[in-house]
């Protein structure tokens, strides 16, 4: 087991037993991840949700590494899996993948894209948000288990080598000064139950938070300007 897997499977086993589970229809992504589950019968998947899901439960196959999260997602209806890479999944068979904050968490983040077009089938779309801009970087993102911040240039290279083309997505605020970094990173380590319960009181206005969605790929240099990045990309082929 790779050092930052180690890391966030210790992590996110204590750090989930403090949220109760957020409902998907609370985030903003999800007016545009919704059209795809509508004209697909399928469940979608969604990789390292935790108990922040972006699909509905009755409507996801969630892989993770808490059981804790994966506990109460399989009792909101849905289907679980405790795994990391590869993927335990099979090829081609899924519509629609979500990674919502996870890609900044993993230190092979080439495989996992490469395994997230693996099960994904041609024209296949991938929903994935993740915080931009190394020089943002504060001792928050080190406690969250965080192994980087991206570069427009390197999160569009990483697609591109997996087999996605961007096509939509919107740049959102996740810079944070560095003495609240401290402090928050301070809030998560040390008073977690506490910590916890300040972000699940501001998580549904902040979650709901409009965004303006762009076509193309030219909203990467403002997410990398502003911290932060949600996007949509198709799997070519």
């Amino acid at each position: 087991m790779s050092d930052a897997l180690a890391t966030n499977k210790a992590l996110y086993a204590d750090l989930w037993r403090h949220f109760a589970l957020f409902a998907h229809d609370g985030w903003h992504a999800w007016r545009e991840i919704a059209p795809f589950l509508e004209t697909d019968k399928r469940r979608g998947v969604e990789i390292g949700p935790g108990k922040f899901p972006h699909l509905p439960p009755s409507r996801g196959v969630f892989v993770d590494l808490s059981r804790v999260a994966l506990k109460a997602l399989k009792e909101a209806g849905g289907q679980c899996v405790v795994g990391a890479l590869p993927l335990p999944l099979a090829s081609a068979s899924f519509k629609v993948a979500c990674a919502f904050e996870l890609l900044e968490h993993v230190a092979a983040d080439a495989a996992l894209l490469e395994e997230i077009a693996r099960v994904l089938e041609p024209g296949g779309v991938l929903f994935i948000s993740c915080p931009m801009n190394p020089a943002y970087w504060t001792y928050y993102d080190g406690v969250m288990g965080h192994v980087r911040r991206y570069r427009a240039d390197e999160l569009r290279e990483r697609l591109r080598e997996a087999g996605f083309v961007i096509e939509r997505g919107c740049a959102r605020h996740d810079r944070m000064d560095r003495w609240f970094g401290w402090l928050f990173g301070i809030g998560v380590r040390y008073f977690t139950r506490v910590t916890a319960k300040v972000v699940e009181h501001y998580l549904p206005r902040v979650a709901a938070l409009p965004h303006e969605w762009k076509d193309g790929e030219e909203f990467l240099s403002e997410a990398e300007k502003m911290g932060g990045v949600t996007l949509r990309a198709r799997k070519v082929g």
